[in-house]
């Protein structure tokens, strides 16, 4: 009997089906495993093995803390910059609407789980689909490990996509696997029930599988959105840290043969040659004094010096630069050493993370382009319609991952308004989301109506001679 995920598919699944369903299983299993690594390495669950020494000396309970966690700072680094400030459109009801569904959903939050997650593990995703309760578009982060996309050897486009997960019982009762198929034109759901995968349809549902179309018949697209953190043509994702990892396993190794050293030759230890002390004991205390007595003539006594710790502090110190190096990470972020650079310096040491988080920007950026494209056509079918969605396209705005010198910056931006850029487009470079640019828009219509009566209130008090 073939078993897929532990259960067997029902009688009723055809032969096609079954063989795409060991291979979803092939691909859950393979990327599991990393997707495990990739978060416990960022976590600070690292490989470290210690002696049997300093397993002695460690509370049990912080055997496992035993580490220096560089992981977590080369990913914060790029999160920290990548900031969604808004979206522009040639149509602005649909630049609006994009805007004010963002506020709505709390994405300013979100955004950063999911770019965590695909700078983390590689892979990102975005379930974007309809909320029936508040009849709103609705965009749901999701686990990379309940994830699979499929994409087109041909257009390297997303084909398809699966979702699989572990459906939380009630108190008492069985837990229940899921299984979702999503397809640009349908959605198929299957039930893990009595050990058997069978198509299964959700309270709402009228058919299965579900249709997945716009109001011309049209399919809307595959509901989920891959975020792809470096892939290039590949199907799947590279983790931030994938060439960090190995560096981290040798720092923590560098760091508990510092502690080895310290612990057995940080400090002199004595010897005596020829001597009655007991049981070769020296106590050396504050105020103690040692009476040792000769057994013979050419009695001694000495001790070894401490030992060097250069060798081994160097050794971190370089490991630590080659983290840096290869995830261009500023060395400044790691605390090790130095005080914070500042002015050119500063934006020398900077300059291949900000090329590195801008080049993140556009690919992220169409992700996130391509997930409110898709819920504005969803707002059309199952809502109201939203203009410009059918014939314009969005473009996602960042705000500015570049650490700057404000007299500099600002004086740059003075100098583009002079050249006629327009003042909302200043307004976005200077990191003014969306809402905050309209409110300014707002505020100098006030301030223009407001000086305007003013003008024409002393106009009038002058040729009134009140003036």
């Amino acid at each position: 009997m073939i078993m897929v995920n532990g259960l067997r598919p029902a009688a009723t699944v055809n032969p096609e089906t079954l063989a795409l369903f060991i291979w979803l299983e092939d691909q859950l299993r393979l990327r599991r495993s990393d997707y495990e690594l990739y978060r416990g390495y960022y976590g600070g669950d690292h490989r470290v093995l210690l002696s049997d020494r300093l397993k002695a000396f460690l509370p049990q309970d912080l055997l496992h803390s035993f580490r220096d966690n560089f992981c977590q700072p080369v990913v914060e680094a790029v999160r920290d910059r990548l900031n969604v400030t808004g979206f522009t459109s040639g149509s602005d009801d649909l630049a609006g609407w994009a805007w004010e569904l963002w506020q709505v959903q709390r994405m300013d939050a979100t955004q950063g789980i999911v770019h965590a997650e695909t700078l983390i593990t590689g892979d990102g995703y975005l379930l974007v689909d309809w909320d029936t309760a508040v009849q709103s578009s609705r965009l749901t982060p999701q686990l990379a490990e309940m994830i699979v996309p499929h994409y087109s050897e041909t257009t390297r486009k997303l084909d398809w996509a699966s979702k699989k997960w572990v459906e939380t019982a009630e108190i008492g009762g069985t837990p229940t696997a899921r299984l979702n198929l999503y397809y640009p034109e349908r959605v198929e759901k299957y039930l893990g029930k009595n050990n058997v995968w069978q198509p299964f349809q959700e309270e709402g549902d009228a058919d299965w599988p579900l249709p997945w179309l716009d109001l011309a018949g049209e399919p809307l697209g595959v509901p989920v959105i891959h975020f792809r953190n470096d892939a290039h043509t590949a199907d799947f994702g590279r983790s931030e840290i994938l060439d960090v990892v190995p560096l981290q396993d040798l720092l923590n190794k560098s760091l508990v043969d510092l502690v080895q050293i310290l612990d057995t030759m940080g400090f002199p230890q004595r010897w005596t040659l020829n001597v009655a002390h007991g049981n070769s004991t020296v106590d050396i205390v504050p105020g103690s004094m040692n009476d040792f007595h000769a057994e013979e003539d050419g009695a001694q006594v000495g001790q070894y010096p401490e030992a060097n710790v250069d060798g081994p502090l160097k050794a971190i110190e370089v490991i630590v630069q080659h983290i840096a190096s290869i995830s261009r990470t500023p060395q400044h972020l790691f605390q090790i050493g130095g005080g914070q650079p500042s002015g050119e310096a500063l934006k020398t040491s900077e300059s291949g993370l900000v090329h590195k988080v801008k080049r993140k920007q556009v690919d992220l950026g169409n992700a996130w382009e391509d997930a409110m494209m898709l819920a504005a056509r969803i707002q059309g079918v199952f809502g109201e319609a939203v203009k410009g969605a059918d014939t314009d396209r969005l473009e996602t705005t960042w705000a500015d991952p570049e650490t700057r010198n404000e007299e500099a910056f600002l004086a740059g931006l003075g100098i583009k308004r002079t050249l006629g850029v327009p003042r909302q487009q200043v307004w976005r470079e200077m990191g003014y989301d969306a809402d905050e640019i309209a409110q300014m828009e707002q505020d100098l219509r006030a301030e223009k109506a407001a000086d305007a009566n003013l003008g024409s209130e002393i106009l009038r008090q002058f040729s009134q001679g009140q003036v």
